[in-house]
């Protein structure tokens, strides 16, 4: 990883459990970039976009993945090419998980973009890069910084990238990669990246499929709540942006 990743920020999430003291590889020979741990309290999703704001540059791209996941240097190498394009600017919010919120019900839709032919238009935090300028600016507003935290830990992602959206007018850009995962077949998502263009590096699953998500039987309502909430707190400018990407 060395040239493509500057460092890792271990964000600890687990106030009921003390970090194993193994647990850290020690910097060498097999592990040449530096790791930085950052130990939370309180178990809240936030936690992964306050600790880049505080270790790491202010103005550098930051790539978030879940801890479920092993991403190569190919693929962040590619997204680190997708966000720095024309098309990005180093502003956008850049994914791998096509996702959609539809501006005229308003609701969080799985795989109503690939179905309607509409692009997706929400990045979720399972690999999510953006500029570390962005995540500080979302921090700065309280008010959806609380509405992510517990018990409502389903709406960071969702928040942050709506939030990106409306803040600078400008949408995700999705790159398409080999996706592995043991525990379950090709999703339809997959497919729909598939069919877009060459795949860039690879992402390997290490443990049930999406984490936690999937667990949580009132996990959609829960999505739907947030984008609603999003739309309210954003009002028709958000809505209008997003219309507008969809007559495109």
């Amino acid at each position: 990883m060395t040239g493509v990743v500057e460092k890792i920020i271990f964000v600890w999430n687990n106030p009921a459990v003390d970090l194993p003291e193994d647990f850290i590889p020690p910097q060498g020979v097999e592990n040449t970039v530096p790791i930085r741990v950052s130990r939370r309290y309180r178990n809240w999703m936030t936690n992964r976009f306050d600790a880049p704001s505080r270790m790491a540059h202010r103005f550098g791209p930051i790539l978030m993945v879940d801890d479920n996941l092993f991403v190569t240097a190919g693929l962040i190498s590619g997204m680190l090419d997708y966000w720095k394009s024309k098309a990005c600017r180093k502003r956008c919010a850049v994914g791998l998980d096509p996702r959609y919120v539809n501006p005229y019900t308003q609701k969080y839709e799985l795989y109503r973009s690939i179905k309607l032919g509409s692009d997706p238009n929400v990045v979720i935090s399972k690999t999510f890069l953006t500029s570390n300028k962005n995540i500080r600016r979302f921090m700065d507003h309280w008010i959806l910084v609380k509405r992510s935290r517990p018990p409502r830990n389903t709406c960071e992602d969702i928040s942050l990238s709506l939030f990106i959206t409306r803040k600078l007018r400008i949408m995700p850009v999705f790159v398409k990669t080999e996706d592995y995962n043991p525990d379950v077949e090709v999703s339809s998502q997959q497919k729909f990246l598939s069919e877009k263009g060459d795949f860039i590096g690879s992402r390997f699953g290490i443990s049930d499929y999406d984490g936690r998500d999937w667990v949580k039987g009132n996990w959609s309502r829960r999505r739907h709540i947030c984008v609603a909430y999003n739309f309210a707190y954003h009002g028709r400018v958000l809505r209008n942006i997003l219309v507008n990407y969809a007559r495109k």
